[in-house]
């Protein structure tokens, strides 16, 4: 029977922390130019203003920043890969595993 490690929320990098990994997402959607009712639902934040209650969110507005974050990710696993094809954390190892296949 394999051990199961258990997960752990020590910061990444110095003053990294979970809510502030959201700080950097939304940066990220910024630079995308993703609308900002858009940015606002997927963070979970509400806006009252006028211009929130004019604006609405397509298929197409998400689909695009799906397509945006899917492009981010992938490049991200190709500079991981090009570091080491491999890794000890089983699922960012599965992920190396199939982008060789």
């Amino acid at each position: 029977m394999q051990k199961r490690l258990r997960p752990c929320w020590l910061p990444i990098a110095r003053g990294l922390t979970p809510h502030g990994l959201r700080h950097s997402h939304k940066t990220v959607m910024e630079e995308l130019g993703i609308p900002p009712k858009l940015m606002d639902e997927r963070l979970g934040h509400e806006d009252g203003s006028v211009q929130a209650r004019y604006s609405h969110i397509t298929a197409r507005m998400r689909n695009r920043l799906m397509d945006e974050l899917t492009e981010q990710w992938e490049e991200s696993l190709a500079a991981r890969s090009a570091m080491h094809p491999r890794s000890p954390v089983r699922a960012l190892d599965a992920l190396l595993r199939a982008r060789q296949e």
